[in-house]
């Protein structure tokens, strides 16, 4: 078992930097971000309830870009929660939501129940240990309204290619299918869990390119495994995906 002080001893040590270190807020990436901004609003539009006076929590906010999304899009009850200091400055200079500085279950113990109408978790369950991710999902389904969603992006480990992720960052612990997310989330009350794929987005003749070479490749993939498992439908097979679940 792994000792909760060397843990934490790691964690500082790697999130002191994150911000310098993590290829996603490289600037190679950043100057490239017009595909992940244009995947944060096509999920959003479809997922956001269209009541655009929700109350919303980004758990893991990062560089703003979501609530900067969900903004844009009309939504103003923000909050967003993040333990990187040079994220939050980067996300307080592209959004006007509510911004906290502190750990994220710290951030939630204290929250009242039943108080967000939808919780936003997109890359932060692969951080946890399986302990801190049963806490933080029973912290999670307490401060949602009952009906409120909780949405989800996180590593596919039915990806072939789960590996590239999942190992990409030294601070992650887990990978996530449909059956082990429910394996946690249906003891907790939540429902209709549905999880997607991570398709390309179109925004100019390369993504263009990218989707189509992309949709041949995984006909090839799908007919693969309908040899090996019999099923044709159903697989999610990005290297990261989407969920999505209702609170009973």
């Amino acid at each position: 078992m792994q000792d909760v002080t060397e843990l934490t001893r790691f964690r500082d040590f790697v999130y002191g930097s994150y911000s310098e270190t993590h290829s996603v807020y490289s600037d190679d990436q950043v100057n490239r971000g017009q595909g992940r901004q244009l995947t944060l609003k096509r999920f959003l539009e479809t997922n956001l309830p269209a009541d655009r006076s929700v109350s919303i929590l980004d758990f893991g906010c990062g560089d703003g870009l979501l609530l900067a999304t969900a903004e844009g899009l009309g939504y103003r009850q923000l909050t967003g929660i993040d333990l990187s200091e040079g994220l939050l400055a980067v996300a307080a200079k592209r959004t006007s939501a509510d911004l906290h500085q502190e750990d994220g279950l710290a951030f939630l113990q204290r929250t009242p129940d039943s108080h967000y109408d939808v919780v936003v978790a997109f890359d932060v369950f692969e951080h946890l240990t399986r302990a801190e991710l049963l806490d933080t999902s029973r912290a999670i389904a307490r401060v949602l309204k009952p009906g409120g969603l909780l949405l989800l992006h996180m590593p596919n480990g039915a990806s072939p290619y789960s590996g590239r992720v999942l190992w990409g960052d030294i601070t992650h612990e887990l990978a996530f299918t449909r059956s082990s997310l429910q394996q946690v989330l249906a003891p907790l009350g939540f429902r209709n869990l549905v999880t997607s794929e991570e398709k390309p987005v179109v925004h100019g003749v390369k993504s263009s390119v990218r989707a189509l070479a992309w949709l041949l490749l995984r006909a090839w993939r799908i007919a693969n495994l309908a040899v090996e498992t019999g099923q044709l439908r159903g697989h999610v097979l990005t290297i990261n995906m989407f969920a999505r679940a209702e609170k009973a």
